[in-house]
């Protein structure tokens, strides 16, 4: 459960401007679908990497943000998250190597987002289909006194040999631009293993990906590099959804 204890009253970094951000008491991180760029959907606490706009027209990351005081109630707006539209102008005019990094790989989400969508209907019409032939074959047989005392039919159960397809993912220029600057800038981003080794996967450079997880000890309840690891030995360039 996500609760909130307050607010903190903070100054932006750029001209002093106050804001608000919430005081957690508690936080929960669980979210209703998990992707392999970073992005979760439905979640409870928000994506997009601390970064935000000033009134002032700046950029700014939270962590740099400078605290003033807490309050109980409201005394200052919230943060103003950076819209899409301008994430390409927050990389142009970015001020630290972090505020671009940020902004990186919030872009790299929402590139990404027309590619869930098909993702999502894509499954969404497999798994009806999976559904509508068992049913096909486990027809409900109760009868009409069974069903009046409330015996419950048949639970679905999804066949294990069920097919599992996607649709084809393909780079356009601006995410193929977007994952070299992350990855070869001179800048040198700091990157966890991972990170990296998913931008290499979605670059189709897996022998690079590989060789990213290698870097960093084998965790087997870590669900995310286990599926990344998985997907680069498949050869598969598609960013993939996932629970927890």
């Amino acid at each position: 459960m996500t609760s909130i204890a307050g607010y903190n009253l903070n100054a932006t970094p750029c001209c002093g401007e106050l804001y608000s951000s919430p005081r957690y008491r508690s936080m929960n991180f669980m979210a209703g679908e998990y992707w392999t760029d970073g992005y979760r959907g439905g979640s409870l606490m928000p994506n997009g990497h601390g970064l935000r706009q000033c009134k002032c027209g700046n950029y700014y990351l939270m962590n740099e943000m400078h605290y003033v005081s807490q309050s109980e109630e409201l005394e200052a707006p919230h943060t103003m998250p950076v819209t899409p539209e301008d994430l390409p102008d927050v990389i142009a005019k970015a001020r630290t190597i972090d505020i671009e990094r940020a902004a990186r790989l919030t872009y790299l989400q929402h590139l990404n987002h027309p590619y869930r969508e098909r993702y999502r209907a894509h499954r969404d019409a497999e798994e009806a289909a999976t559904r509508a032939a068992w049913e096909a074959e486990n027809p409900d047989l109760r009868t009409w006194w069974r069903k009046l005392l409330k015996v419950e039919a048949r639970p679905y159960i999804r066949p294990e040999s069920s097919p599992f397809t996607y649709p084809p993912h393909e780079l356009n220029a601006p995410q193929r631009e977007n994952l070299n600057a992350l990855l070869n800038s001179k800048k040198k981003f700091r990157l966890d293993s991972t990170t990296r080794a998913e931008l290499h996967r979605q670059l189709g450079q897996f022998e690079q990906a590989e060789k990213a997880l290698q870097d960093m000890p084998t965790d087997e309840k870590n669900v995310t590099q286990r599926l990344i690891k998985r997907l680069i030995k498949e050869k598969v360039t598609a960013p993939m959804r996932y629970r927890m």
